[in-house]
């Protein structure tokens, strides 16, 4: 301080000055009430020269003390372990209006700093292993980034724990120790879910499809019908024997009749069997349903599950697949 101020306050005192102005000044002010008139004009003279001195030194005096705040606060930050800060107030004490000594010590401190200070590169993928960039990366829940872009990212030594959050996808946390000096470091992670909301109404949150009800309410609709079919079937006519399977002319029966009354044997036959038929088909289908329903991974099951079950029908017949990646 005193390298920078000391040419302001030679300015101040004038070499041609006689030895003792400033003494007698004094005296004559306060102690001999009848001091020669030119000591008197030479006080005055002095005492508005000082005044301005004083004037012209403040702000400088206000700018040397930011300087010196910075480089303390900054070696207080280096001995917490807090590198990042240290160096923002190095670097404020480094700057061209701080005194020169000063300038020296915080740019060496800086310049230690610089090899100290370790750096992180952050990475995050989905889980088909494709790179994600739309990424917010926390550390210890202090931001640190909002876009991954693979360069470096200086942090204080130490443990700390990195959140990475991305629109769609399930957070993850990673936590390191990182060691001063240490460079590069990277840090990766893989983040779940999927890459894009579903749609409303579809397999929100990895849930359950609505395939496997769909199968049902066919099922069910088929056991309706076979029911309907089997319980509507007509009666066998008086004259047809279930046992023969044959039917008798009756008397004075034309033959249109009586080959009518054949037709309708022959539907009360087959009519209760179609109909438990489709009814057994219906039943079938719900089973696969309800089956599918429950079998069916959901969330974090989707992507590991190996194992499918897929029923099928054909109208004429029906039956499930069971098959699986390996």
């Amino acid at each position: 301080m005193n390298a920078t101020l000391a040419p302001r306050w030679r300015s101040v005192a004038s070499p041609r000055a006689p030895a003792g102005v400033a003494s007698r000044c004094g005296v004559a002010a306060v102690a001999s009430p009848r001091a020669p008139a030119g000591v008197a004009s030479r006080c005055g003279v002095a005492a508005l020269v000082g005044l301005g001195a004083l004037l012209f030194v403040t702000p400088a005096s206000a700018d040397v003390q930011s300087c010196l705040s910075a480089s303390e606060n900054g070696q207080r930050a280096r001995a917490a372990g807090k590198l990042r800060e240290a160096r923002e107030q190095f670097v404020v004490c480094g700057g061209d209006g701080c005194p020169a000594i000063v300038r020296r010590d915080c740019a060496q401190w800086n310049s230690e700093l610089a090899q100290t200070l370790p750096t992180v590169v952050f990475g995050a993928r989905d889980r088909e292993g494709r790179d994600l960039f739309d990424v917010t990366v926390t550390m210890d829940g202090e931001p640190l980034v909002t876009k991954l872009d693979g360069k470096s990212i200086t942090v204080d030594p130490g443990k700390h724990t990195f959140r990475f959050e991305a629109d769609g996808f399930e957070p993850a946390s990673e936590t390191a120790l990182i060691k001063e000096g240490e460079r590069a470091r990277a840090i990766d992670v893989t983040l779940g879910g999927d890459r894009a909301a579903p749609p409303d109404g579809a397999n929100g949150g990895g849930g359950h499809t609505p395939y496997p009800w769909i199968v049902v309410g066919l099922g069910a609709a088929g056991v309706t019908a076979g029911v309907v079919i089997a319980l509507t079937s007509p009666e066998r006519p008086a004259n047809c024997n279930a046992d023969t399977q044959t039917c008798t002319r009756l008397p004075g029966q034309s033959a249109a009749d009586f080959l009518k009354d054949q037709e309708t044997a022959g539907t009360a036959d087959s009519q209760p069997v179609l109909g438990w038929v489709v009814a057994g088909a219906g039943a079938a289908l719900v089973a696969g349903g309800l089956l599918w329903h429950f079998l069916e991974p959901t969330g974090d099951e989707k992507s590991s599950s190996r194992v499918r079950f897929s029923p099928w029908t054909t109208g004429q017949s029906s039956g499930a697949a069971l098959g699986g990646r390996f």
